[in-house]
């Protein structure tokens, strides 16, 4: 009969625990890194914007009160959604994000309003990017028609100083 020693079982578990958690790290989707992709028939294009320069906009300019404000030292993330084969705007969806990265665990879906900037429909939302860095941000996209069955598209996202 063999013995093993209870230190070499830990040992051995912890080592096998490790190699898991690497293997799966390994396996998570990446972001696309342009600001565009077309998914099931929708091209999805976003943009983020510092609410610093959100706030600067004059009084009477759209962005200036959407989402009740830019929040002090948070970001405003848009979402334009396009029918890929006709380019024609969609206004009928229900779009949420997701965002991973410092200080987001990438678990919650954040619902974004639908707004019109420069006379197109756009999706948008603040959110907090709190520090200089790589994010994830998961686009959610449930056009009419498709409520159970959402577009998803992943994007990277690098935060500047």
């Amino acid at each position: 009969m063999t013995t093993i020693h209870p230190g070499r079982k830990a040992a051995q578990t912890f080592l096998l625990g490790a190699v898991a958690a690497i293997t799966l790290g390994a396996c998570q989707p990446r972001g696309s890194e342009g600001q565009s992709q077309t998914v099931d028939g929708f091209k999805l294009d976003y943009g983020v914007v510092p609410s610093a320069v959100v706030g600067q906009h004059p009084s009477d300019h759209p962005e200036s009160a959407m989402h009740q404000g830019p929040p002090k030292d948070s970001y405003h993330i848009t979402l334009a959604v396009f029918d890929a084969k006709t380019q024609a705007r969609v206004k009928d969806a229900e779009v949420k994000v997701k965002v991973a990265g410092q200080g987001h665990p990438g678990q919650v879906a954040l619902p974004m309003e639908l707004m019109t900037i420069a006379g197109s429909p756009t999706y948008g939302r603040y959110v907090s990017l709190p520090s200089p860095g790589r994010y994830q941000l998961t686009f959610e996209v449930a056009p009419a028609g498709r409520r159970h069955d959402p577009v998803k598209a992943r994007f990277a996202y690098d935060r500047p100083d």
